[in-house]
């Protein structure tokens, strides 16, 4: 699961494909509220709002947003991809 997509449930609701994510901090509620869904079943998770900010703020110092894959070298990956066939 991306970081935009933890960042934007922080501030209310999304989803990207068979995840969800939503915050009720503004109600009083200091969790996040993630929920995994496949054809076999889904999964509910709750988490502490303070440690997806936690997270969010470490991976961002280490990688800033746009930054993500660029120390990747595409075409060894892909070689490596396609030599595994």
């Amino acid at each position: 699961m991306g970081r935009d997509l933890l960042a934007d449930g922080l501030r209310g609701s999304a989803d990207c494909g068979d995840v969800r994510v939503r915050s009720t901090v503004g109600r009083g509620d200091q969790a996040m509220y993630i929920v995994l869904g496949s054809p076999a079943g889904t999964a509910s998770l709750e988490v502490p709002v303070q440690d997806v900010k936690a997270l969010l703020e470490t991976t961002r110092a280490v990688a800033p947003g746009g930054t993500e894959s660029g120390p990747i070298d595409w075409d060894l990956e892909l070689a490596n991809l396609f030599a595994k066939g």
